[in-house]
């Protein structure tokens, strides 16, 4: 079983290799390699890290002290699931679930309902979300660094 807990900056590395991982596995064939590269550099910085970690819930999961997958939950007016990934080869392991309740358990009682958003064409990922009683709120075009993104919003009560 996971073991997930709230991370600290010393988790940099672990998180950063986690990042990159799932998204030049996943976005790689739907965005160009330096769209992948831009958005990695600018969300994952050890700077922008220590931002998200100070001013939100970010948790990490972790197999033999190995972080293998993380959880970025933003409070305020509504909850929001703002990053959830697993590395590739860890996925379908029970790592994602584990996060994504480890968040939302500390969420019961302060917050109704979650709500994330995913690339259109992550279809193992709408899949996932969809198993676990996320449903399709809106579906919106925008622009990631320059390449366009069919954006899903999607929305768990809980």
């Amino acid at each position: 079983m996971a073991n997930v807990r709230k991370a600290t900056i010393e988790d940099y590395s672990g998180i950063k290799n986690v990042a990159s991982k799932a998204w030049y596995d996943t976005y790689t064939n739907i965005y160009t390699a330096s769209t992948v590269t831009a958005f990695l550099n600018a969300s994952y910085s050890k700077e922008m890290l220590q931002k998200r970690i100070n001013d939100s819930d970010f948790f990490v999961a972790e197999d033999e002290e190995k972080i293998v997958g993380f959880a970025n939950f933003i409070k305020g007016t509504e909850l929001y699931l703002s990053s959830h990934y697993v590395l590739p080869e860890a996925q379908r392991d029970g790592y994602g679930k584990a996060l994504l309740y480890a968040g939302l358990d500390q969420y019961k009682g302060l917050y109704k309902e979650v709500y994330l958003e995913v690339d259109g064409k992550n279809d193992i990922g709408i899949a996932f979300y969809k198993k676990e009683g996320f449903e399709v709120i809106r579906k919106y075009e925008e622009l990631l660094f320059g390449d366009a993104m069919s954006t899903t919003l999607m929305k768990k009560t809980f």
